[in-house]
């Protein structure tokens, strides 16, 4: 958009949703903003040399939205991939799930220093005596002494599917350390919450999302399901060979929703 008529974008997620998507204002312009040109030019040089098919960028300075743009293309067709594209976000729907567990914190229907078994009465891993001692706390901050590698293999085999059997099958994982003992990241302990959001708030955690999230931020083009996605225009992913991008069919990566399996869109994410 014109770098005269800012778009605001709010200073917190909690301003933002208390304002029920006060963000979501004025379109913004794709057009070239004064000011931003060689931030533009620089995404282009760094597109060519890394041969990035495209992208979309948003940038939000002191709670606005000032600059909005699409680069490149969407797909092998020719495209255009805009700020309204929806893509792949990957791990930064952590960010989403860790909204939507302190959203339950101030309710008062989650406790994060009480023992995830609170909320999920059968919640295992493979020693009991540390089953009892996690803590949602734990799980927020990668503490809960799940590994990184169990974490890559549990969701390549879990996909998008629905949590509880992702969380039922941690009875055989063990841990690295103790909980609490020290940061390790991994996809377990986000998988783990969106369960205890569905427990707390007895609902799907897609539709928590939705309901809680998308739609008081006015974030229409955000997905949790890839059909929904591809009909509202999901980018083609793309993996390199020998240098080159090779456009891919399938998500770029297996994944539970909580953990990195949300679907937005630069604009979406600008709120």
């Amino acid at each position: 958009m014109q770098s005269t008529t800012h778009h605001r974008a709010g200073k917190g997620l909690r301003t933002r949703l208390g304002r029920h998507g006060a963000a979501a204002g004025l379109p913004a312009s794709e057009a070239p903003a004064p000011g931003f040109t060689p931030i533009d030019a620089y995404i282009r040089r760094q597109m060519k040399d890394a041969r990035i098919p495209g992208l979309a960028l948003g940038i939000v300075h002191d709670g606005y939205l000032v600059h909005l743009r699409g680069f490149g293309r969407a797909d092998d067709s020719g495209r255009a991939f805009t700020p309204q594209t929806p893509f792949f976000i990957g791990s930064n729907s952590k960010s989403f799930t860790a909204l939507a567990v302190m959203q339950l914190a101030e309710a008062g229907k989650v406790d994060l220093d009480a023992p995830v078994q609170r909320c999920i009465p059968w919640f295992r891993v493979a020693d009991p005596e540390a089953s009892a001692q996690i803590t949602v706390r734990h799980l927020l901050n990668q503490t809960s002494g799940l590994t990184e590698r169990a974490g890559r293999g549990a969701t390549l085999a879990a996909g998008m599917h629905p949590l509880e059997p992702a969380v039922r099958a941690l009875a055989t994982t063990g841990l690295s350390r103790p909980p609490g003992a020290a940061f390790e990241y991994s996809n377990l302990n986000y998988t783990t919450l969106g369960l205890v959001v569905e427990m707390a708030a007895g609902e799907p955690f897609d539709a928590y999302l939705k309901r809680h999230i998308f739609e008081p931020l006015n974030m229409h083009h955000t997905y949790t399901a890839i059909e929904d996605a591809r009909r509202g225009g999901l980018a083609s992913g793309y993996r390199y060979w020998f240098g080159f991008p090779v456009a891919s069919g399938t998500a770029p990566h297996g994944s539970t929703v909580p953990t990195g399996g949300i679907i937005s869109t630069a604009e979406d994410m600008s709120r």
